[in-house]
């Protein structure tokens, strides 16, 4: 028995190995997509000409001659390639069996899913071996495990005839070229990803039931993708944006999920205005261009997100690489322990590498350099051995707290003050391992911020709530219905039933209104934020605005203008007079 290990769990199979020639592997099992099985067929009497009082646009074909073939001569110290194991079915498989459609049906070779759904078993990582050439990055393979397809021409009715409709591996070939994409993320499109562990360093225990949170020394496989929020998969690395910090657990009990982003808040707070404020950061519909007017007069609506403003413009906007940056799980969450007890939490995730953030000079000029310039900085130090690690604190709060604080503890626009409720240290994440297979490892994991286990629930944040369904809507969409059957998002034997549900055995009343919330404070902790700053950090944040708000319409920079004020009289000042040197007007 051979144990693999694809990355988050353990696989058990027969070791043997498929052979590339037209010969049938060990098992029995043909080899699709490395040479047509069917024997090739000379075409002969083939009449160019027509008979007389044939029609001159028909041909005649005779029966066709099976015309032996030799198999190819091999090298007997040539190595062949290794079997690999179905990590979806738990089975051992020839190099590709069951990576291709049936030509007969609509089910995966060896699988029972959908074609439809694309739901394609990823293999699992082989041993090392020396039959997979070097430059496999840069390869031509169209499979997913850099095989080439060797034959080279398609069945046609002699040297120059037309080809034949009954070309299977022609037809196959492109199909699953054609369908090898699958939808983007409305959000977060472009991104990269990486294998670990996750250890926990101090017990949760008095606060949480998280089944791999209890002891010290508890290890559990994670999988995390780094991502751009906005943009698209040519937009730069370094362009300023919020960066995407999502991580799966994958635990004996089920799958829990964290999603973060780099900047601890968002620039709203109710979930209905998701829609209207993301697509601001699209290009115009009109021509497909980035315009910062979209952007500004949405703010110009959202007073609350003067907070965001004051982080995404800062440096802290730009960063060169995925392990120097934080993240914030930017809502708020509930743990119940054993007892039933119930306290809010807010998860932050910090690279022990340290923070390191870059100017909008520096951005724009990587940007140049590399447009994938954190990807590549992630993938090679991975690559090279270099330890990427991240430790993971949390803030606890008393739900008794929420009547005595300024502001709504709930409110996504908003951080909880570090000196009143201190960062605990939980445990350290390992990115160890690069993926093998990008599209079926990265590409389709689907996180969820509902993925839960037992002692974590939602708590009532609008924004979390309004996120809690949407996000499997939106992967039944791009991935198919059975997109928890993807192995990377695999959990053994899930059923609905499995599904934490938040706030059992709570109680609520009231009207049903829609309303602002009772505690808005949108500007406090914006000024308080300017005044955090270095004197250098204040004038680039100062010159970004201004920069920005340069191009867009009078009416929307005074509204601006007079909510920087609220924030802080300073920033105010200082970013209508950057303003002015920008537009040349400096009367």
């Amino acid at each position: 028995m051979v144990q693999q290990n694809n990355g988050w769990f353990q696989l058990e199979s027969k070791k043997h190995i498929g052979n590339i020639n037209n010969q049938e592997p060990s098992d029995g099992v043909s080899d699709r997509l490395i040479k047509p099985k069917m024997q090739e067929m000379r075409m002969h009497d083939v009449h160019r000409s027509p008979a007389p009082g044939q029609n001159p646009n028909t041909y005649k074909v005779a029966a066709a001659r099976p015309q032996p073939v030799s198999p190819p001569v091999q090298n007997a110290s040539e190595p062949r390639p290794p079997a690999q194991t179905n990590a979806y079915a738990g089975s051992s498989t020839p190099a590709n069996q069951g990576m291709m459609p049936n030509q007969g049906g609509g089910k995966l070779a060896g699988t029972g899913m959908s074609r439809d759904n694309q739901n394609y078993p990823m293999p699992a990582p082989t041993e090392e071996s020396s039959w997979k050439h070097e430059g496999s990055q840069g390869s031509t393979a169209l499979w997913d495990n850099d095989r080439i397809l060797h034959t080279k021409n398609s069945q046609a009715v002699g040297e120059r005839g037309p080809v034949l409709h009954q070309d299977s591996t022609l037809h196959e070939a492109l199909e699953i070229f054609i369908s090898g994409k699958i939808l983007e993320r409305p959000l977060h499109v472009k991104g990269f990803g990486a294998f670990g562990t996750f250890q926990t360093t101090n017990s949760m225990r008095q606060y949480t039931m998280l089944s791999f949170l209890q002891t010290p020394g508890q290890q559990v496989p994670v999988m995390t993708r780094f991502s751009l929020a906005g943009g698209n998969k040519g937009t730069p690395d370094t362009a300023r944006g919020v960066k995407g910090f999502a991580t799966k657990f994958y635990t004996p009990q089920g799958v829990f999920d964290l999603l973060f982003n780099h900047i601890p808040v968002l620039f709203i707070r109710d979930g209905i205005r998701f829609p209207q404020a993301f697509t601001s950061f699209f290009p115009s519909p009109v021509n497909n261009l980035i315009d910062p007017q979209r952007f500004w007069q949405f703010v110009a609506t959202a007073p609350e997100a003067m907070h965001f403003v004051t982080w995404l413009y800062s440096d802290a906007g730009t960063i060169k690489s995925f392990r120097h940056i934080p993240g914030h799980s930017v809502n708020t969450f509930v743990w119940r322990n054993a007892q039933g007890v119930r306290c809010y939490v807010k998860y932050h995730w910090f690279p022990l590498s340290g923070v390191e953030t870059i100017t909008q000079q520096e951005a724009t000029t990587l940007a140049g350099i590399n447009p994938d310039y954190a990807g590549q900085d992630l993938y090679d130090a991975i690559a090279a051995g270099t330890p990427v690690q991240y430790e993971l604190r949390v803030q606890l709060m008393n739900p008794g707290d929420e009547s005595r604080l300024s502001y709504d503890p709930l409110d996504c626009t908003k951080v909880w003050d570090e000196r009143q409720y201190p960062l605990i240290p939980v445990g350290v994440l390992t990115l160890n391992r690069n993926p093998d297979n990008y599209m079926e490892q990265v590409e389709k994991v689907a996180f969820s911020p509902t993925n839960l286990l037992v002692g974590a629930e939602l708590s009532d944040d609008k924004l979390l709530q309004a996120r809690a369904n949407i996000y499997w809507d939106s992967q039944r969409r791009r991935l198919g219905e059975n997109f928890r059957s993807i192995p990377v998002n695999h959990q053994e034997n899930w059923t609905p039933d499995d599904l934490v549900t938040s706030g059992v055995g709570t109680s609520t009343e009231g009207s049903l209104v829609r309303s602002e919330i009772s505690k808005p404070d949108n500007f406090t902790q914006a000024g308080e934020r300017y005044q955090s700053l270095s004197p250098m950090g204040k004038d680039h944040l100062v010159d970004n605005l201004a920069a920005d708000l340069a191009h867009v319409s009078g009416e929307t920079q005074r509204v601006v203008l007079n909510y920087l004020y609220n924030a802080s009289a300073e920033l105010g000042q200082r970013v209508a007079e950057q303003i002015s040197a920008y537009s040349g007007n400096n009367g």
